[in-house]
């Protein structure tokens, strides 16, 4: 009771804050007196809100019992729903495979597997983007499945991957947006709420390692800046002014606000720029400032001024923090999603906690309020896709793909966000958008990670792990004497480096490097191991945690030395 209390008073406080707050810029201009009045008032209940919010946030987590048990109930539902509905469509195929990535199924669960078969059966046989059909490969179904199976098995499913991929790119519209097919009513303008998804899956491409044409994401970049309304919000349909100057938007709505700000910031993760000054350049490393200059030479430059990028998400984030409301009144269960997708981007770029809006507790007690008997929810969008949305939600599946980004590399970097930050996310190699190429022996490698320059060897850290994969599957192989004379050394860092060096290998054989090194007395070297492990064999979740148990470490010794027996019977270990 005493969430919910804080949680409806925070959302009545937000509102009466939005309502004093404008009508105090307003009466301000006209008459001085009443507008400080209304000032007043809204500083009063600007102080009801945030007490309010200090007091109902963090009250949920995605491990919260009563957050578990709704989305045991939501899962329930849709094993049994899916064959009693004689569900067709294929972005809901990929909803529901997402729903039981992110509920943490079994790699095998048959409703996981079933969501793959379904979506590849649809695409054509000779791949070619031509031959895909429009009626089954609408835009909301492209992104969904790009999405899937890039979370799901980006190796399995590496060419599956690049047929959809090849298919969303000759559905852009020249503008830069996604939407409906010619011949439909809206077919010269972009859809902010398709192009989100579309958007989405261009990024979990690059995480996986499939490159995505430079000037695909620079064209949506420059429509989602242009299709903003002057008061920062965006409509369903985008409209682009002439001479690229802000028009008002036709039907702005807080869900299209929140959708087209995710992209935004999705899409901001991917274009920052890297700038050094000469100070830092002569506290780097040679070896990182042969790095820093390919990054130069490589590196994503936006087709907008960065200026505009920035004042598109001032704008949108002010009006995202004016018009928030849970629900929305729209597609209720589709926007909670977004909500998820923005919060958690703007999270990464910002680099620190959004904190101003407790958004994550309203939804859970949204959710949680209107859950039906039988554990589905329902509104616009039907009950499967409805209900997959609010396990997508209440799982933070946007999180956990950043953290799976973090934990196992790519083309997102674990150092700082920001625009501009310290580390790049991705480049272009021969007009394509991939991950950062490393350029560093392991000599030069060993040189960084032993100078006493903690900074230093932080970003060859960061570095190490940005190696797009073909090349870290060479560097592996060239050097993996050296990784294994590293990883059994006495250097922390170095340590570290060469495991997940390893781990991003792709070589079977050098696992019991890693499982030997499950017994390091150092737990950062064990967490190291274990998760290189994972990534090795494409296992997306579980493992050991910070603070894990030696009996949690000994378990986890005996189950990867059995995987491994069960491939290689005569391995030893040390």
């Amino acid at each position: 009771m005493a969430r919910q209390a804080a949680s409806h008073f925070a959302q009545f406080a937000a509102s009466a804050f939005r309502m004093f707050g404008r009508a105090a810029m307003v009466d301000a201009s006209f008459c001085p007196r009443r507008g400080w009045r209304l000032l007043s008032a809204a500083a009063f209940v600007a102080t009801l809100f945030f007490v309010a919010t200090a007091a109902v946030a963090d009250r949920w987590t995605p491990e919260s019992p009563e957050v578990n048990q709704a989305v045991e109930r939501a899962w329930a539902y849709l094993q049994t729903a899916v064959n009693a509905s004689g569900e067709s469509r294929t972005g809901a195929w990929a909803l529901i495979g997402l729903a039981a990535l992110k509920s943490h199924r079994s790699s095998e669960e048959p409703l996981l597997l079933r969501a793959a078969n379904e979506i590849r059966s649809r695409i054509p046989p000779s791949r070619r983007p031509q031959d895909f059909s429009v009626g089954t490969w609408d835009i909301y179904s492209t992104g969904l499945s790009l999405i899937f199976l890039c979370s799901y098995d980006p190796v399995r499913y590496r060419e599956d991957i690049q047929a959809i991929l090849g298919y969303l790119v000759l559905r852009q519209k020249p503008h830069g947006g996604w939407g409906y097919p010619p011949g439909s009513t809206h077919e010269a303008t972009g859809d902010t709420s398709m192009t989100q998804y579309a958007v989405l899956g261009c990024w979990e491409a690059i995480q996986a390692g499939i490159p995505v044409p430079g000037e695909v994401l620079n064209k949506v970049a420059s429509w989602l800046v242009h299709t903003q309304d002057p008061g920062g919000g965006y409509a369903y349909q985008g409209n682009v002014g002439p001479g690229g100057q802000l028009v008002p938007q036709s039907g702005v709505r807080i869900g299209m606000g929140v959708a087209g700000m995710a992209s935004v910031y999705v899409l901001a993760s991917l274009l920052e720029m890297r700038r050094i000054s000469p100070e830092e350049d002569q506290t780097l490393p040679p070896a990182l400032k042969r790095i820093e200059q390919e990054r130069s030479a490589g590196r994503l430059r936006l087709s907008i001024p960065e200026a505009s990028l920035r004042a598109t998400i001032q704008r949108g984030n002010a009006y995202v923090e004016q018009n928030f409301q849970m629900p929305s009144g729209m597609y209720n269960y589709y926007y909670v999603y977004s909500l998820e997708r923005y919060f958690t981007f703007r999270q990464l770029v910002e680099g620190h906690a959004e904190d101003r809006i407790p958004w994550y507790d309203l939804g859970v007690e949204y959710l949680l309020k209107t859950q039906a008997n039988d554990g589905s929810w329902n509104h616009q969008c039907g009950p499967v896709c409805d209900t997959a949305f609010g396990i997508l939600f209440l799982t933070r599946s946007t999180q956990q793909s950043v953290e799976r980004v973090r934990d196992f590399g790519a083309g997102v970097l674990v150092g700082g966000r920001g625009l501009p930050k310290d580390t790049d996310a991705a480049v272009i190699k021969d007009g394509q958008v991939v991950a950062l190429p490393l350029r560093i022996s392991v000599e030069e490698l060993t040189a960084v990670l032993e100078s006493p320059d903690a900074a230093a060897a932080a970003a060859a850290l960061d570095a190490l792990q940005a190696r797009p994969r073909d090349e870290t599957r060479l560097f592996v192989a060239k050097n993996a004497e050296a990784l294994r004379r590293l990883a059994g050394g006495e250097n922390r860092e170095a340590k570290v480096a060469a495991l997940t060096a390893i781990g991003h290998g792709d070589d079977l054989t050098l696992a019991p490097i890693l499982i030997d090194a499950l017994g390091d007395d150092d737990p950062d070297v064990v967490i190291a191991a274990d998760r290189a492990l994972n990534r090795l064999t494409r296992r997306p979740g579980g493992g050991l945690t910070p603070g894990f148990t030696d009996t949690q470490r000994q378990i986890r010794i005996r189950e990867w030395k059995q995987w491994y027996h069960a491939i290689a019977p005569d391995a030893e270990f040390d």
